[in-house]
């Protein structure tokens, strides 16, 4: 998900939720980056000369979903994981390799050096996308070697999910689930009771198996997670809830990863909320460091993380002074790797 609130509901009337949303929808693909045309044509079997006008439609159904400016400004065309410091490594962990099983490898850093951390090669490992909304990165990984089944998404709208099957033409064949799950409600409420088929956000879903899987089916199990665009959609504290129920998800082996960019702020501090109820929180370098110390500190138990992150202007500098709710001149974008130590 990208920039700045969670959604507070589904349905085709979302998009009124914001009066603001129309001047971050971007009404026609300018660029389509070849990446993403590859993930289309070769992927999606979408023929070369329908590929934009197949996408303007599924990013117009996207848009009523939410009106988040990642899809009206359409920057999820960008496949952010792929294009992150740290994807190499992923997809080394992620891809089969006869050899790999009970190797050590080492991890690179946001710089691409190696960042002094080794990893277990167990096999199967599995990524986990958070607010993962059409699943474009899960998808890119399958085009590039890692077989759908290790891979799982979560989001709190069910419609996202939904449509991505229409999006990228694959309901009959991505075996990868997807869990329904607001986890800052889940947080405060308990987890919800384990159930199958369709429920509210709270309620956790799997798409591919008729049993359905519980978001507790994989605490302790995730060796990647994915938080492109997530935490920043919420304030100081509620991050720090979120990332303690993210801890349970990941492995405790050593070198397990979260990684992702979201919006940040050479002045970190709280910031208007998209939706202008609340606030959240932009985080610069040091601020990120700190809020992982207390993650681990609060978790206890010996916890300790690596954290690398950087400060980057691409992608926001366009739309500092467009008045938009999420802008502020210090805007940047942040992109990270924290590593289980």
């Amino acid at each position: 998900m990208s920039a700045d609130a969670p959604p507070t509901g589904s349905g085709t009337s979302a998009a009124k939720k914001i009066e603001s949303s129309d001047s971050w929808y971007y009404p026609d693909i300018e660029v389509l980056p070849d990446a993403t045309r590859e993930l289309f044509e070769r992927y999606s079997a979408v023929p070369a000369e329908e590929v934009i006008d197949h996408i303007q439609k599924m990013r117009s159904r996207a848009f009523e979903i939410y009106p988040y400016p990642c899809i009206g400004q359409l920057r999820f065309l960008n496949l952010s994981l792929s294009r992150h410091p740290l994807y190499p490594e992923v997809l080394e962990r992620l891809r089969p390799r006869r050899s790999a099983e009970g190797q050590q490898h080492g991890s690179l850093s946001i710089s691409g050096q190696s960042s002094g951390i080794t990893y277990h090669h167990a096999r199967p490992q599995v990524l986990l996308d958070l607010g993962c909304c059409l699943a474009q990165d899960l998808r890119k990984l399958v085009l590039d070697g890692v077989p759908s089944e290790n891979l799982y998404g979560l989001d709190m709208e069910k419609d996202f999910i939904d449509l991505s099957y229409d999006l990228f033409h694959d309901r009959a064949t991505l075996k990868s689930q997807f869990i329904i799950e607001d986890l800052l409600r889940t947080d405060r409420q308990g987890d919800p009771p384990d159930r199958a088929g369709d429920g509210p956000p709270g309620t956790a879903l799997a798409w591919s198996t008729p049993a359905g899987i519980p978001l507790a089916s994989l605490y302790n199990r995730v060796s990647i997670i994915v938080a492109n665009s997530f935490f920043h959609n919420y304030n100081y504290s509620d991050q720090l809830r979120l990332a303690k129920r993210v801890m349970q998800l990941l492995s405790p082996e050593p070198g397990s990863l979260v990684l992702g960019r979201q919006v940040g702020s050479t002045q970190p501090g709280e910031y208007n909320a998209l939706d202008n109820k609340g606030t959240r929180y932009s985080h610069d370098v040091d601020s990120f460091r700190s809020f992982w110390d207390q993650v681990a500190e609060e978790i206890g138990n010996g916890c300790k993380f690596r954290v690398e992150a950087v400060l980057d202007e691409e992608e926001f500098v366009e739309t500092k002074n467009q008045g938009q709710i999420w802008s502020e001149p210090n805007i940047r974008r942040l992109r990270y790797g924290v590593w289980r130590v």
